[in-house]
């Protein structure tokens, strides 16, 4: 990978290619984050140019999936401020639903959970469990020890649980 990510700097064709690959998996988190396509799009083509114009800068200290997770989060932070900009849409009044019928207020309720934890903690389990991160690249992108990952991961898995299970009244 280090070889091509040299070739990608001197090299408009492999610079290509190497957008190409990652721009699923950018436009992906940006989603994850914004939960608004627009914005997304947005966030995810600003990513993409920083790529081409910050890839001489790339260390190799840590996994190219995970510097370009922090241009992701760096853009979306930058993007908020630039904004002043919630980061979930509201959900409709009649979304409020607790019953646990069916999995759709099933899901509601879950995104409503995780719309009212504070935003690291919401980022950790997005990185973590959404886009399958392992503990140290989580780490590497917010900035924090692996125990404290482990340890925010274990509380919000166990208080996401409760909560869940009283139909998010504890909110």
């Amino acid at each position: 990978m280090e070889e091509f990510i040299k070739r990608a700097l001197v090299d408009e064709e492999a610079m290509t290619t190497l957008l190409q690959e990652l721009e699923p998996f950018v436009f992906r988190v940006s989603y994850h984050l914004t939960r608004h396509q627009q914005d997304a799009e947005d966030i995810a083509q600003d990513v993409l140019y920083k790529i081409c114009t910050k890839l001489s800068s790339y260390r190799g200290d840590s996994s190219l999936q995970t510097w370009v997770y922090s241009l992701v989060m760096n853009t979306y932070k930058d993007f908020l401020r630039k904004k002043k900009f919630t980061q979930f849409e509201e959900l409709p009044e009649h979304a409020a639903t607790r019953s646990f019928e069916d999995s759709s207020n099933s899901r509601i309720l879950l995104e409503r959970l995780l719309q009212d934890l504070p935003e690291i903690d919401r980022h950790i389990l997005i990185l973590r469990f959404q886009n399958d991160l392992s503990v140290r690249e989580v780490a590497d992108i917010m900035n924090i020890s692996e125990a404290n990952v482990k340890t925010r991961v274990f509380r919000l898995k166990d208080r996401l649980r409760a909560l869940f299970l009283q139909g998010g009244e504890a909110l």
